[in-house]
């Protein structure tokens, strides 16, 4: 595309466009009427798809094109592919497809470039159907062929063709001709498969026949080359990541059978675990398995839109042709109360707040961001089913999947908003206060999964930034968050600042493995009681004392 541009400095969009849209008129009506020209029409078509689909955003030289020549380029693309499907014509057979034939053209999952061979129209035919270098393919036909019928040979002609209107016999008869007529009848009575295959059209002037035209079968989907592709990715993401990604029944249990979805449907979630997964991951895992994800979804010519791929915002980026909208899950809310204006009055409801009423609170009431840090694990829970959760101190955590968990955690987590909304709105003594938020804390900011996320993963800076909210509400009240780095820890730390039954983690990994409770300390080092520890999921404890180093 941007070769064209340098050549020519692009044509104008005005008479281009007059010109497209006569064309497309006109076409419109040919693809209307069952004719000749309809399958000549199809065919062209298809095999301009054919050359489009090879034309991918991340590749050389497209890949300096502009963003949204390239988008308009894609839509162009995906309405040519839908109109292929509906009509009926026969776009490239996905793998897996019963007409995935050896020979036909490269699934659409498969990545941008061309094939080592190429193939003359929208997929290649069966062995068995193919003709001669002058005949064209027509579509699959549901009927039988004529016994009598004959593929035409080279050049166009039937080996065995009636005499023309000169009384003379068309080229390539004699025995040859008449084995081979004998051959092709006596295969369509002996091979049902065969009976049933492709028609074929000799060109006008070639002097073949016309095999009888049955109504196409079902199109192929355009889409199923990209769950095929997007199941595979997932399978090498599980597979590669087994350490941080366990495979686990939790979201298998939860995935309805194949055969109760439609394709987009299995696109849009597994594309939605697949992001959710990487979220567990270190920073430069997460990056280039997203990389993978993009270019398998450009392979298919659902490529995503730039400003996803360069959001950090975005969790899991959207899809085009609504397939999958985008989730954004901000870490930095700079300003609180305006992104609380927009969370659900219910939230509001239980902090005491509403929607009208949330901006004119002052800059130091936490309600505004907890507000949107509840929002923001709501949505969580419902896109992540391996998410665990204690809602009381003495419970190990439980899945998410199950129905009785969620229950229990949306009734824990609408009490202690409620507590905590009333401490600020009543105005309750800053350690009163601090109580009644760091409560909410260990269910807000619990959540966890089986294998905990890594430590510098988007899971660990999103539990960070909720034990943020503590740290004013600790200062007025005499304490502090723990300064020494969690992986620096000792045994000693893990006595001083957390409770006593803290979640037993993985062998061999770090002391402190996750934050179920963020922990405090008194302030300046008081010498009074600490009445704020917190919670961890931490390595196990053998009776000869704490495995690996500290």
């Amino acid at each position: 595309m941007s070769g064209a541009a340098e050549h020519d400095g692009g044509v104008p969009a005005g008479g281009l466009g007059a010109g497209l849209s006569g064309f497309a008129q006109a076409a419109g009506a040919v693809l209307a009427t069952p004719s000749e020209c309809r399958e000549v029409m199809l065919g062209a078509l298809s095999r301009c798809w054919e050359e489009l689909r090879w034309v991918g955003r991340h590749l050389q030289p497209y890949a300096d094109d502009p963003a949204e020549v390239f988008d308009h380029f894609e839509t162009a693309r995906a309405s040519l592919e839908r109109l292929l499907w509906a009509a009926g014509s026969g776009v490239p057979a996905r793998a897996g497809t019963p007409a995935a034939v050896e020979g036909s053209a490269p699934t659409m999952a498969e990545p941008a470039g061309r094939a080592a061979t190429t193939a003359p129209g929208p997929a290649a035919a069966p062995d068995h159907v193919l003709a001669g270098e002058g005949a064209e393919r027509v579509g699959p036909a549901a009927g039988p062929v004529d016994p009598g019928h004959v593929v035409p040979g080279p050049g166009g002609a039937s080996p065995a063709a009636p005499p023309g209107d000169d009384g003379t016999e068309a080229a390539g008869g004699g025995a040859a001709a008449s084995a081979s007529a004998s051959a092709s009848a006596s295969a369509s009575v002996d091979d049902p498969e065969r009976e049933a295959g492709e028609a074929l059209r000799t060109p006008a002037g070639a002097g073949g026949g016309v095999a009888p035209e049955a109504p196409a079968g079902p199109p192929a989907d355009p889409l199923a080359g990209m769950a095929d592709a997007l199941g595979a990715l997932e399978t090498k993401l599980l597979a590669e990541q087994v350490g941080l990604l366990p495979r686990t029944p939790l979201s298998a249990a939860l995935r309805a059978p194949a055969d109760t979805t439609t394709t987009a449907e299995r696109i849009a979630a597994t594309w939605r675990r697949v992001h959710m997964a990487l979220l567990r991951l270190p920073a430069h895992l997460r990056d280039e398995w997203r990389v993978q994800a993009r270019e398998t979804a450009a392979a298919a010519g659902l490529a995503v839109a730039a400003e996803d791929s360069s959001d950090p915002d975005v969790i899991v980026p959207g899809l085009p042709q609504g397939l999958c909208a985008a989730e954004r899950i901000p870490l930095v809310v700079a300003d609180p109360g305006a992104a609380a204006v927009g969370v659900r009055e219910e939230i509001h409801h239980k902090l005491g707040t509403s929607s009208g009423t949330v901006l004119d609170l002052p800059s130091t009431d936490p309600r505004p961001i907890w507000a949107v840090r509840t929002e923001q694990a709501l949505r969580l829970v419902a896109l992540d089913p391996e998410l665990h959760i204690a809602v009381m101190v003495e419970d190990q955590p439980s899945s998410l999947s199950s129905e009785e968990t969620r229950l229990r955690y949306r009734q824990r987590l609408n009490s202690l908003l409620e507590s905590a909304g009333s401490s600020q709105a009543d105005g309750w003594p800053p350690d009163s206060r601090l109580g009644a938020a760091h409560e909410l804390d260990m269910v807000l900011g619990g959540l966890v999964h089986k294998r905990p996320a890594a430590l510098d993963s988007w899971w660990w800076q999103w539990r960070t930034v909720v034990s943020e909210i503590l740290v004013p509400l600790a200062e007025r009240a005499r304490y502090e968050r723990v300064p020494k780095a969690f992986a620096k820890w000792t045994p000693l730390d893990v006595d001083a600042y957390t409770v006593k039954n803290s979640v037993p983690g993985q062998s061999g990994e770090p002391l402190v493995q996750w934050v179920l409770w963020t922990p405090l300390k008194p302030k300046g080092g008081a010498a009074r009681t600490n009445e704020r520890k917190g919670r961890i999921v931490m390595r196990p404890q053998t009776p000869y004392g704490w495995q690996g180093s500290s």
